[in-house]
């Protein structure tokens, strides 16, 4: 009987996961890094109660939603910026300030403007999401065939039609790989902020849960982020497999 390579590589990797828990719980202070058991009772009690799934849709709904917002400004900004001859030059110092500028930072400004709000996070989501994106759409135009610009020429196409038919396709490969990346970073922003904040969602709760010092909790809640990061970075990587199967995967 033939193993799938798959199963064994799972079956391995929850091995040496569960072999690593162990040895923290043996080394660090028991209460302090509970066992994989007492984690994984607490989380059975943990997703039963409707606190949990309310948390979830909040951060899931916030996450979304600032992805989509700083999207459609990444996407707004980067044709403005790339079509310009000058724009990129006059542009990039500064996105490449305000990307390299940790998002908690922004917080403080947000929290005196409009207090610890979901708005605060979706906010922050969307300000993170856009200057992420920007670079992936000016570089996907930048990169657009010059056969393709002058084909467009000779066919006539202006203005917005030359956007949508010649430089948005073109930008496809590339914006793929940064919507990819910036999907969990989206996800990663709105826990932070209600770790940070106490905005509402799953970052609030573990904070609560830590507050408290209700470990087992903590780490459940831990768990449950990981994975739901690593389902969302699974999901637009095989859409992007499917969409756009010709690209290089970064």
């Amino acid at each position: 009987m033939r193993i799938d390579p798959k199963f064994s590589k799972l079956s391995l990797t929850l091995l040496i996961g569960f072999v690593l828990w162990e040895l923290g719980s043996l080394i660090a202070n028991v209460r302090n890094f509970p066992h994989s058991w007492v984690v994984f009772g607490d989380l059975t009690k943990l997703i039963v109660t409707t606190t949990f799934w309310k948390s979830l849709f909040i951060t899931l709904g916030l996450s979304g939603a600032g992805f989509i917002i700083g999207a459609l400004f990444a996407c707004v900004i980067g044709i403005f910026v790339a079509l310009k001859k000058t724009g990129d030059l006059a542009t990039s110092g500064v996105i490449n300030f305000v990307r390299s500028i940790p998002s908690v930072v922004f917080l403080p400004l947000l929290i005196a403007s409009i207090g610890s709000t979901a708005r605060t996070a979706l906010i922050l989501t969307s300000f993170v999401i856009t200057f992420k994106l920007v670079t992936y759409v000016v570089r996907g135009i930048g990169e657009t065939d010059p056969i393709l610009i002058e084909s467009a020429r000779v066919m006539g196409l202006r203005g917005f039609s030359k956007i949508i038919y010649l430089y948005l396709p073109s930008t496809t490969s590339i914006v793929g790989t940064g919507l990819r990346l910036s999907a969990t970073q989206a996800f990663g922003t709105v826990v932070a902020a209600g770790i940070v904040a106490g905005t509402p969602g799953l970052g609030s709760a573990l904070l609560l849960a830590e507050s408290s010092a209700n470990y087992p909790r903590v780490f459940s809640y831990v768990f449950v982020m990981g994975v739901i990061g690593s389902l969302i970075y699974s999901l637009f990587n095989r859409t992007e497999n499917r969409l756009i199967h010709w690209r290089v995967s970064v």
